[in-house]
């Protein structure tokens, strides 16, 4: 049986069994009138084209195919499986006859046959349904993913002098070596979290993926670990300073010194770290592989020396050298005044407020503070001398020295720093995610293996703290002005020698707030 769709004194389109078919009588139908019968009927799939415009073009035609019945409900999943929509293509007068019970029906139905069992929307079935419209209809449950294991360290300022005035006494104030007793906390890892599964439109579970366990590095011998309640937390084992090689933590040995450096102590060579709460007596002498700090108010005197073969110095009280005290370090140097004394450093040298006919070599020399000055002696820098006040009214010969640097090669040498930083950096993250692909139940060769990863990250930290370390400092280097400078905040007088790159040049009026630098190859000042 054929049932009629349209007629018109134009075309007829008649519907058999599940196919469309278009006959024309006369000319006069245009496609856009056609195209607006077709509108109206959404179950109409349209197959040939050329049908149509053979029996709108060229009338009368035939009765010839056209189209095939589209499926009235359509389901598309998405690809996560989360969502589920569908697309009616009906007659409007299914729409308008209020909630028509077979259609929802039929809705079911499809959503069954396509195996959307999970999360239908009542709401959406109950609400107002349109035609050719994409209508979400089923949505899932999403997975939570696990969070990362989160990790806490015991942090490690770097050192920065604070320098006081109240009028009567000159404070000179840092923190360098970070002492803790046995069983203080020195981190803790919060574990991993699990995350919560999903379910998909079709009713499969989604696993959720678990959070990464982030290794903790530490130092077995003087380190422990402990688990309470999801928590890792490290404890010292032992007394002393805490420092890291690359992340690995540890506490070093650390020798306390409650008094003074004297006949009681002797001579020390210490393979750690060295607080000496009082002074060091003339003659003696403190050699350590770390930090020194000697927090005595009166400072040293003439000592015989102070070396620290791979670490910083701090001297709280000052240094009153009587031409015989001398001070090496490896990093840097911290002191409230420096008066007769030599001073080496690798680092920087920062003296709280005067330093007075003294030989200073370091890669920086800083004398910052209000009443900072250097007055007589010979400093020796590689990039740069800043000072509040340079020489002195009676005119103390003060030589500055300054031997600069091609700011073009030190360039190129912060970008092949870079480039292996960046390169580290990729290896450390394969070592990190490497090492996070290792459960808790191991076997003794899966233990084996997990730790070769942590030595291998460990040394890959070691390098990388290196390199950023080091470009940091070119980094700091690169501000000095031009290519080596000398800096007077406040004042420099007569008889000061300003030498920087070989190039002289000797104050002979007092100054006011002037920098000198060299560029194109001459002392040039501001």
């Amino acid at each position: 049986m054929e049932d009629v769709i349209y007629m018109d004194r134009y075309i007829k389109i008649t519907k058999k069994n599940e196919e469309f078919f278009i006959e024309s009588f006369e000319k006069g139908m245009t496609m856009d009138a056609f195209n607006g019968i077709i509108a109206k009927h959404p179950q109409i799939q349209i197959t040939s084209f050329m049908a149509i415009k053979s029996a709108v073009l060229y009338s009368p035609v035939k009765k010839i195919k056209f189209a095939d019945v589209k499926e009235r409900v359509t389901v598309e999943v998405s690809d996560d499986g989360l969502k589920a929509y569908i697309t009616l293509f009906v007659s409007d007068d299914e729409l308008n006859t209020g909630r028509n019970v077979e259609l929802l029906k039929e809705i079911l139905k499809k959503l069954s046959e396509k195996g959307v069992v999970f999360g239908v929307k009542q709401e959406a079935l109950l609400g107002e349904l349109k035609n050719q419209t994409k209508i979400l209809i089923a949505e899932g449950i999403e997975p939570i993913n696990g969070e990362d294991s989160v990790i806490k360290m015991y942090e490690i300022v770097e050192p920065k002098p604070s320098i006081m005035d109240d009028g009567k006494v000159n404070y000179y104030e840092l923190s360098l070596i970070n002492h803790v007793k046995e069983g203080e906390w020195l981190g803790e890892r919060i574990d991993p979290t699990a995350g919560t599964h999903g379910k998909s439109v079709r009713g499969t579970l989604i696993m959720a993926m678990p959070g990464k366990k982030y290794p903790l590095l530490y130092d077995k011998i003087s380190v422990r670990e402990c688990y309470e309640e999801g928590i890792t937390k490290l404890y010292a084992l032992r007394s002393g300073a805490v420092n890291y090689i690359g992340d690995r933590i540890s506490v070093s040995n650390h020798l306390e010194i409650p008094d003074n450096v004297d006949f009681k102590t002797g001579n020390i060579d210490f393979d750690g770290y060295i607080t000496v709460k009082g002074s060091v007596e003339d003659n003696f002498s403190i050699t350590a592989d770390h930090d020194i700090e000697i927090l005595g108010i009166y400072g040293v005197g003439s000592i015989k020396e102070i070396i620290s073969r791979g670490g910083n110095i701090y001297i709280k009280g000052g240094v009153a050298g009587k031409n015989k005290a001398v001070i090496k370090s490896k990093k840097d140097i911290y002191t409230k005044f420096v008066s007769d004394a030599v001073i080496i450093c690798e680092g920087r040298v920062h003296i709280g407020f005067y330093c007075i006919n003294s030989t200073i070599i370091a890669k920086e020399v800083i004398v910052d503070s209000p009443k900072g000055q250097i007055i007589g002696g010979n400093i020796q820098a590689e990039y740069k001398v800043v000072a509040t006040v340079i020489g002195s009214p009676s005119e103390a010969k003060t030589q500055i020295s300054v031997k600069g640097f091609n700011r073009t090669d030190l360039k190129e040498t912060y970008e092949k720093i870079d480039i292996v930083i960046r390169k580290l950096k990729d290896e450390l993250l394969k070592a990190k995610q490497e090492m996070s692909l290792y459960s808790t139940d191991l076997t003794s060769a899966q233990m084996l293996a997990l730790e070769r990863v942590k030595e291998r990250f460990c040394d890959i930290k070691n390098k990388l703290k290196y390199s950023e370390d080091g470009k940091k400092a070119i980094s700091n280097y690169l501000r000095t002005k031009g290519e080596g400078e000398v800096t007077v905040l406040k004042k420099a007088y007569p008889n000061t020698i300003i030498d920087i790159r070989k190039n002289v040049r000797e104050i002979k009026t007092t100054i006011l707030n002037t920098t000198f630098y060299y560029q194109n190859e001459e002392i040039n000042e501001i």
